[in-house]
């Protein structure tokens, strides 16, 4: 089925088409990454429980399209064979939709589901046991508390001795994308792109008339209507010249930067992006040279990033190279990138926090890697001769880094949006 984003075509895939593209990248990234991940962190055993309607975060990513909760207690069992180092992958759950991701393990009559477990551990014999708890990564902190003191008096002290954090293997197993997931990222952010475009336009705004409330309302009912979700609640503000505040919600006016912060999820995936359109005043024909030559700077610091960023840098040091050599070009900015996956604000190296424009301790101090993606997220602020202050410019790209370069995801925004006050 093809619909209209602002005159452009999107063919809208059935229910049955995303099912079947999220069911064959669950069985490569079993088959082939998490064997890879299992050796990487010499972990013997990886236990992820999903509890109903208290849903571990990793175990979310593990359920095929066919079963969509842990239905009371669902156990999944990751085993490396210490000899061959293949990992077989066993699920504690009689619900035979679980296969062929897993195998299922049936327990005889009278034997609960953590009695299995404890005989798993006894078949082979692990030395390390991964288990989801962290104390810093909220993704890799799922098992709760009750059950951690059930499974380990059922296992008893000598298995319990063994367990350790998940949270190295977790971040990867939620920060790596295989290749066909990148593929479709792509497309992803084209989409997000295409309602962004199309919110920032005269077909949706209308000035003295629309709200920036009203245009978050006209997103949401978009993205919904188009069969996807949001990754977060947008949010649509104002800049305007003689304002107090960087950043107003109110009526849009002639003279207002509308900046836009959104993203969809789609197939499992997330995006997130920001983006600008400038309002014209009745008499004017452009955007004023102000505001163009601070969107030239921005995309001059994102060329920043793009040379900066490297297959095994920390995010702290990404953040620090970036910053010290926008400094030394003259610019002035903020930076705040986070990794994008399954979540919005997802798993994976931190480079400096809105709030925290310095080296981020733990979530900093991870790696750069390839086959991730980013919300290559900042500002700049640069003085505007017609608004006689200086304004922060925001935007916000999907990325991607392979090969050891990184990518735009879509065409990055390198002139404002324009919208009419003339009727």
């Amino acid at each position: 089925m093809a619909i209209q984003i602002d005159q452009q075509p999107y063919k809208k895939k059935s229910l049955i088409e995303r099912d079947k593209i999220t069911d064959e990248w669950l069985l490569t990234r079993l088959e082939v990454l998490l064997p890879i991940l299992m050796n990487k962190h010499n972990f013997d055993m990886w236990i992820t429980l999903g509890r109903e309607y208290h849903e571990d975060p990793v175990a979310i990513t593990l359920f095929p399209s066919s079963i969509d909760s842990s239905r009371r207690l669902t156990i999944f069992v990751f085993v490396r064979e210490k000899d061959t180092g293949k990992v077989k992958r066993l699920v504690i759950s009689s619900n035979k939709q679980f296969e062929p991701y897993y195998t299922c393990c049936i327990g005889k009559k009278g034997e609960g589901p953590f009695d299995l477990l404890r005989k798993l551990m006894d078949t082979y014999q692990p030395d390390q046991i991964a288990v989801n708890h962290s104390a810093h990564f909220s993704f890799c902190d799922g098992l709760s508390l009750s059950y951690y003191q059930t499974m380990t008096d059922t296992i008893g002290k000598d298995y319990s001795s063994k367990l350790v954090s998940s949270a190295p293997l977790a971040v990867d197993w939620l920060q790596f994308r295989i290749d066909s997931e990148l593929a479709a990222y792509k497309e992803l952010a084209t989409i997000t792109r295409l309602i962004a475009k199309q919110a920032l336009s005269d077909q949706v705004i209308s000035p003295n008339q629309t709200t920036s409330r009203e245009v978050v309302e006209w997103i949401r009912q978009k993205t919904f209507d188009l069969g996807l979700k949001t990754s977060f609640y947008p949010t649509v503000d104002i800049q305007r010249k003689g304002s107090s505040a960087d950043r107003i919600e109110d009526t849009i006016q002639p003279g207002d930067i509308v900046h836009l912060d959104f993203g969809i999820e789609y197939l499992g995936l997330c995006s997130d992006t920001q983006q600008l359109a400038y309002v014209l005043h009745p008499d004017e024909n452009e955007i004023p040279e102000g505001l163009r030559n601070a969107l030239i700077t921005a995309n001059k610091f994102e060329d920043i990033v793009f040379d900066s960023f490297k297959s095994g840098m920390t995010g702290n040091e990404v953040f620090e190279e970036v910053m010290e050599k926008a400094f030394a070009c003259g610019i002035s900015p903020m930076l705040y990138s986070h990794p994008i996956g399954y979540h919005c604000h997802a798993a994976g190296p931190l480079i400096g926090l809105f709030d925290k424009q310095e080296p981020i301790p733990v979530r900093g101090e991870l790696q750069i890697l390839n086959n991730t993606c980013y919300a290559l997220e900042f500002n700049i602020r640069q003085f505007i001769p017609e608004w006689n202050k200086d304004i922060p410019i925001y935007l916000e790209e999907s990325v991607c880094f392979k090969d050891n370069k990184l990518y735009y995801l879509t065409n990055r925004q390198t002139e404002f949006y324009v919208i009419s006050s003339k009727r």
